[in-house]
Formats: structure tokens, sequence, C-alpha cells
């Protein structure tokens, strides 16, 4: 009887634990491209999971422009890894740009989050035409643009984050809190601050676009991306729900020992 009884308060304990934890819904990050037999970052690559093929569109002007895999540690940027997404478009005035882009394969549901790092040091250059960043977009619709241009502002919808000049990867997260509020969390790149702040959307994000123009030369200009995620945690009501079943079922096999 005892070990029955220990049996079914177990289960109640691992269901309601167990499907608390985070589920990771998409990943992907550049050391899928970067070794020896991976398929590289290019144009039409799709590697890890959850999300579509990259997008990857260069436009040299009168300069140079690409996508590559690259160590963020030539840009003196810590905490991320030496396989990560990097692009460079340069110089001024070139009218070089990169974009690299890809689809969220289901779109985020309420209670998901997307994240991911992103490295910058130096700004792009002495040019206002100088721009290195990221979208997101919710179908057709931009609701997010992080960028960074000619001097060390890092804004948010073209609104000034307070963030300074720094080394330290940024994490950004995105979580759909509701049918129409995105919120949005970042490290600052002093290894100090944060940034937090409500997006209004009709929907959860369904692609993001990475992207580099006409900024002066030296890989410290040069923006790089890793550790693109998209999770879930399922909501208490439903942990609640599975440990509740998982308690019937303990209290169904007690009845049937007692018979």
């Amino acid at each position: 009887m005892k070990k029955i009884l220990f049996a079914a308060a177990a289960s109640v304990v691992f269901s309601s634990s167990a499907f608390a934890q985070t589920i990771t819904n998409a990943f992907d990050f550049g050391a899928n491209y970067g070794g020896g037999g991976e398929p590289g970052w290019t144009n039409g690559a799709n590697a890890g999971f959850g999300f579509g093929a990259w997008t990857i569109t260069v436009n040299s002007g009168s300069g140079a422009a690409g996508a590559f895999i690259g160590n963020p540690a030539a840009a003196e940027i810590t905490g991320m890894s030496a396989e990560s997404f990097a692009l460079y478009a340069n110089p001024r005035d070139s009218s070089a740009f990169v974009t690299a882009s890809r689809s969220i394969s289901t779109a985020l549901q309420v209670g998901a989050t997307f994240s991911m790092q992103w490295g910058v040091n130096w700004d792009g250059g002495g040019s206002p035409n100088a721009n290195k960043g990221f979208d997101l977009f919710v179908g057709t619709n931009k609701v997010v643009t992080v960028n960074n241009r000619d001097n060390s502002d890092i804004t948010f919808n073209s609104i000034d984050t307070g963030m300074d000049y720094g080394t330290a990867a940024m994490t950004w997260s995105f979580t759909y809190t509701n049918a129409t509020t995105l919120f949005v969390t970042a490290n600052d790149r002093d290894g100090v601050g944060t940034f937090s702040t409500n997006v209004t959307v009709g929907g959860g994000l369904s692609s993001l676009s990475f992207y580099a123009s006409q900024m002066d030369l030296g890989d410290r200009r040069q923006p790089y991306y890793n550790d693109l995620t998209v999770t879930t945690v399922p909501e208490p009501s439903t942990c609640a729900l599975l440990a509740l079943s998982a308690a019937g079922l303990g209290a169904h096999l007690i009845r049937r020992r007692r018979r």
C-alpha cells in the first residue's frame, strides 16, 4: 500500500513540475552553418528547427556587402559564440547593404517568447546612412526595429533606449503576453543597464530580418547575431490539470489495491 501511495504522489509531483518546464519550439545558431560539413550561411540555407529558410539579399553598390559566420571577438564583443551570424556592408556613401531574413514556422502564440543575441561595438561610422540592426514582423507589418546608426544610440522603433557604448552581447526577448501586447526586454551592452517596453501588436511574431548598410570599414563596426530561440511555458492552469489527472490516476490505483 505504501509503495502505491508513494508512486501516486510521485506521479503528481513529476507531472506538475515536468510540464511546467520551458518548451523549445524553434532554435538555430551560427555553429549550425560554420563548421566542416555544415551547409554554410547562404541564401536558402536552413539549419536548426522551427524556422524557414534564410533569404539573404546583397547589394554591394560601389563597395562590398555580405553575410558570413564569424567570431564576435574580432569586434571585441564578449559573451557570444565564436561562430555567430555576421553582416558587413561598406564603405559609407557606397549604397552597399545586406539583409538576412527568415520566417518563424509557426507564428508566436500567446505566452511564447522569441529571443536572440545581438552584438555591436563601434557605431556604423560618420554617415547617417550607416545602419545595423534587426526588424521583426507580424505578417507583413513591421512591429519592431532595433537600430544603431552613426553614434552610441541604440533605438527601439526610433526611440532611444538609453543604451551607451559597450562590448557585452545583448539578449533581446519578445514575449507575446496577450492578443495585443508584445513585452520586450534587453540587457545593455555596457553589462549593467536594462531596457523594457510594451508594443501593441495585432498577432504573434512571424518573421525576422537582420540588416546592415553603408558602414565605415573595420571589424568593430560589424553586427553579430546568434541563439535564435522560440520558447513557451505551459500556463499554470494546464499544469494543474495535468497534476489533477495524475492524482486521479493515483487514486484509481489505490482503490484497486484496496479491493
